[in-house]
């Protein structure tokens, strides 16, 4: 993941500590409207150590919504980008609020599995499989917690088939290709999404993890949203975010899966 690019810039804000810094400009209650709301709703710790910069921007409804993405290759300084269409804080609406919601523990999950002490830089464009798996931020570490994911979720034969779909040149293409992918193998995820690659599989599993009920082992999607469960680390950080959010959504991994028709 990169900063994004995308969009009408809004404006962009240092993060120190948790802290907002203020820019004097018309927009900084925006911005502190934004801020107040991550940390109301995310444990500060992790936000603290890696989040320094918040970016305000939109290109409309439905389209590019953001996300908390890596400012170097260190994996230590994170920006946090927000669409303020799709992250409209004035829209009470209960299913858009679920919607943004979901996004913004997804993308804590990313920084969750993706900072600096689950991810070993790299100058490798290839994956070495004697490194473990490579993502575009570097190698995880073999006990991170995407390293785990992958050991138990995505065995070499699986992981070959998806990095094959990966190495389409033509956007079109590939993206019918992950789709015939997801299609054959859907009980293995929890949402369409999450078979665009590992590091997206284990973050919508944690949003799940974080917002469902614990489920059944019936599948392999409900054995992912299982896996976080081993890590009391883990299960103290959903307990704090759960605290956090007003109403919680009743069966959300089951209606979830019954919306999306799969």
């Amino acid at each position: 993941m990169v900063p994004l690019e995308v969009g009408t810039e809004v404006g962009n804000w240092q993060i120190t500590n948790a802290s907002l810094q203020l820019n004097d400009s018309y927009q900084d209650s925006l911005a502190v409207s934004y801020w107040d709301k991550m940390t109301s709703l995310l444990p500060t710790d992790l936000l603290e150590k890696y989040v320094t910069s918040l970016r305000l921007y939109t290109d409309g409804p439905q389209e590019d919504l953001g996300g908390l993405n890596q400012l170097d290759a260190s994996n230590k300084y994170w920006q946090l980008d927000l669409d303020t269409a799709d992250f409209n804080l004035y829209n009470q609406d209960s299913v858009f609020v679920l919607d943004y919601t979901h996004t913004l523990i997804h993308e804590f999950g990313h920084l969750l599995t993706l900072n600096a002490t689950q991810i070993e830089p790299t100058k490798d464009i290839r994956q070495d499989d004697t490194k473990g798996y490579l993502t575009s931020e570097g190698y995880a570490i073999q006990s991170s917690y995407l390293g785990k994911f992958v050991d138990q979720f995505w065995p070499a034969d699986f992981l070959l088939e998806w990095d094959k779909i990966d190495q389409t040149k033509n956007e079109d293409r590939r993206a019918k290709k992950l789709f015939a992918f997801y299609d054959e193998y859907s009980s293995r995820f929890v949402t369409e999404y999450a078979a665009e690659n590992p590091e997206e599989d284990i973050a919508e599993s944690w949003a799940f993890f974080v917002l469902a009920e614990k489920p059944a082992p019936h599948h392999d999607g409900a054995q992912k949203v299982l896996f976080f469960y081993q890590f009391d680390e883990l299960v103290s950080l959903r307990e704090q975010i759960r605290s956090n959010i007003d109403t919680l959504p009743v069966s959300y991994l089951e209606v979830y899966k019954t919306e999306k028709a799969f």
